[in-house]
């Protein structure tokens, strides 16, 4: 990496103190930094080039981290964790290929989720309570008969 591109990676550097990126996400950062800096375009893809050869940047591992991360803090469905690193700028084939390796079990990630909130809808009518529990899963884009199994199991505990 050249003296002139120094700049250059310390703004890549401090992008991915706060947390891990995507390629993309950096690509469209360093774009935006250039708009008033001498560099170019070729200059933020051999920056890019430079983070990926020291694993700074890597899709693959982002996905992991992220599904974990999610599926620790804030359990959503698969349908919905693909929506959200396609906004990241993922690739729908490196999506497809880490969930083909790491199937998820929605059942598990819907009850934990529901677990967390089951307290606000105990006491209310027993309609009243699917309906909003079930709304709550809808939102974490669970399916409709994992929502009623998951609902029926909370009901039993």
């Amino acid at each position: 990496m050249t003296d002139d591109l120094q700049g250059l990676l310390n703004y890549a550097y401090f992008y991915l103190k706060f947390r891990p990126r995507t390629v993309k996400e950096m690509r469209d950062y360093l774009y935006k930094k250039i708009e008033k800096r001498h560099w170019s375009r070729d200059d933020v893809e051999k920056t890019i080039k430079e983070l990926l050869e020291l694993e700074m940047l890597n899709d693959r591992e982002f996905i992991r981290m992220f599904v974990e991360q999610r599926n620790l803090v804030k359990p959503k469905s698969e349908f919905v964790l693909r929506r959200e690193l396609r906004q990241h700028g993922i690739s729908k084939e490196i999506i497809d290929e880490y969930f083909a390796g790491h199937p998820q079990n929605e059942e598990g990630l819907a009850l934990k989720a529901l677990e967390r909130h089951w307290s606000r809808f105990k006491n209310l009518l027993p309609r009243d309570r699917f309906q909003k529990a079930a709304a709550y899963l809808m939102r974490r884009g669970f399916g409709f008969e994992i929502i009623k199994k998951t609902i029926r199991l909370m009901e039993e505990k």
